[in-house]
């Protein structure tokens, strides 16, 4: 069985087992949702970050030009680095923004980070009082053959490597901590980039991005990892993910939060249907304004 349909069928079970709805899922980071956008929006996200860690990041436009490169060019919304691009000079990205010129998302630039090694911080926090994650994990993706990569499982040349064990419990409450001074998650994944795990404890990182619709615990793609060792985590993590559904504050009128996601493309891509049709026609009112 796949690991991702097996993790949705042992957060049921648990949700079963200590009388949650799991469909209450979605609502555990809703105060993020963006609902002008319909999607968690990674731009929106970005503001929630320290000023510190911030990589420069905004809505991509043809007429802005890096000062520095690479960059990478991000849909606004997507998982798993999926549609990710890195330009390494203004001839790519002029490239790049040509071929992704007819997608119906909006697509944001951003800075590359300057530290040497790329983690993955997973967490979920059932309790958001106690200051601790009840889950924390931390990977790292290690990839050998690029300077600048866009790390994901879809990257041949990238692998993951469970480092949780190299931090005693008072370093993964530092890391815990990070996670929480970005917001309130009941889950979530913080890619960053740091020198050296010292660097990292110090606040001495970047923030690639924050994952918080279904946040993939990447220390499950590390392939020392046995099915029992696979199972025994998930069986964890699973019930402290039903535990935090279960600690969700109920609201009247709850987002429909899924489904604005599923819609997302297709909003977009509507929206910039119209757009089409709207301009042949400003552009005539134009020719024929009394104040042109």
């Amino acid at each position: 069985m796949h690991i991702p349909a097996l993790m949705v069928l042992t957060y049921i079970a648990c949700c079963v087992r200590i009388a949650t709805r799991p469909w209450q899922y979605f609502q555990l980071n809703a105060r993020y949702f963006s609902a002008e956008y319909g999607i968690f929006s990674k731009l929106v996200l970005d503001r929630a970050i320290p000023e510190r860690w911030r990589l420069d990041q905004r809505l991509d436009t043809p007429d802005y030009q890096p000062a520095n490169y690479p960059v990478f060019l991000k849909p606004e919304w997507g998982q798993n680095s999926k549609g990710v691009h890195r330009a390494d000079s203004l001839a790519d990205l002029t490239r790049l923004r040509a071929e992704l010129a007819d997608r119906p998302e909006r697509y944001l630039l951003q800075a590359a980070a300057t530290g040497t090694r790329e983690f993955e911080i997973f967490g979920i926090d059932s309790n958001r009082h106690d200051g601790m994650h009840d889950v924390l994990t931390v990977t790292e993706a290690v990839n050998d053959s690029e300077t600048y990569p866009v790390n994901s499982k879809f990257n041949v040349e990238t692998r993951y490597v469970d480092v949780t064990d190299e931090f005693n419990d008072d370093e993964l409450r530092v890391l815990s901590g990070f996670l929480s001074a970005l917001g309130d998650f009941g889950i979530s994944r913080l890619s960053v980039r740091a020198d050296t795990h010292a660097d990292m404890l110090a606040g001495r990182l970047q923030v690639i991005e924050v994952n918080l619709f279904v946040p993939m615990p990447i220390n499950l793609l590390d392939t020392r990892y046995t099915w029992s060792m696979r199972w025994r985590f998930i069986r964890r993590a699973m019930m402290a993910l039903a535990r935090a559904t279960k600690a969700i504050e109920p609201v009247a009128r709850p987002r429909p939060i899924f489904t604005l996601m599923m819609l997302y493309g297709r909003k977009r891509a509507r929206e910039a249907r119209a757009h089409d049709r709207r301009a042949p026609r400003i552009r005539r009112n134009s020719v024929h304004s009394p104040h042109g």
